[in-house]
């Protein structure tokens, strides 16, 4: 069966938003309510599909639709690796889909989007797993860790992951800020693995887990 692609890649429809630069131009998507599409190409060669409905200084907050017309989850990034941003070319469908499918605009007031810190903190007040997407040199991409943010050190965020079966890592680990590509959270997929995990374990001291 053939794939329809209702956030369409193509064409000749893309409507530009009149503000310069990213910044502006994610602005105006936020005041306007509209659905847009996001690129970060240094970072990934596709598109983010949503709407902007947080910005500071530095970051944006994301509410993403997936291909089924519902939200799923949000996505903060740094405003300094967006390329492109413009309206989503399929927004008339969108935003009737969207209606269709009783889908109100998530609105996330609480999301303190200062830095990654405050960010993956205040994610984790509302829900109980975040995803530390990292930057990978090797693959120019992101490489996601899922799990429960425990601490937070100078340079780093400190999170109790959680593997693709539900299992919990018996020991936490430390990803550093500069490392970090993005922060998602509250996606469906999340939502059900934590509820397939439970409650995690306390995390091991490094001195207790066996020699490796």
């Amino acid at each position: 069966m053939a794939i329809i692609n209702h956030h369409r890649e193509g064409g000749n429809n893309v409507v530009q938003f009149r503000g310069r630069g990213a910044r502006a131009q994610l602005r105006e998507a936020l005041d306007g309510r509209v659905p847009v599409r996001v690129m970060r190409e240094k970072i990934s060669a596709g598109w983010t599909h949503g709407y902007v409905i947080g910005m500071s200084t530095e970051f944006a907050l994301i509410a993403e639709v997936s291909d089924a017309m519902r939200f799923d989850g949000f996505l903060a990034i740094a405003l300094s690796d967006v390329s492109h941003v413009e309206e989503d070319p399929g927004r008339e469908f969108v935003e009737r889909a969207l209606k269709l499918n009783e889908e109100a605009l998530p609105a996330l007031p609480e999301i303190d989007l200062a830095d990654w810190q405050t960010i993956a903190q205040s994610a984790s007040s509302v829900t109980p797993l975040i995803s530390l997407n990292m930057l990978d040199d090797a693959d120019a991409g992101e490489i996601s860790y899922v799990g429960r943010l425990t601490d937070a050190e100078p340079d780093a965020l400190v999170l109790q992951e959680v593997d693709p079966n539900a299992n919990w890592y018996p020991d936490t680990g430390a990803y550093e800020f500069p490392a970090i590509g993005s922060i998602a959270f509250g996606t469906a997929y999340m939502l059900l693995l934590a509820r397939l995990a439970g409650v995690p374990p306390i995390p091991l001291p490094p001195e207790a887990l066996p020699a490796s």
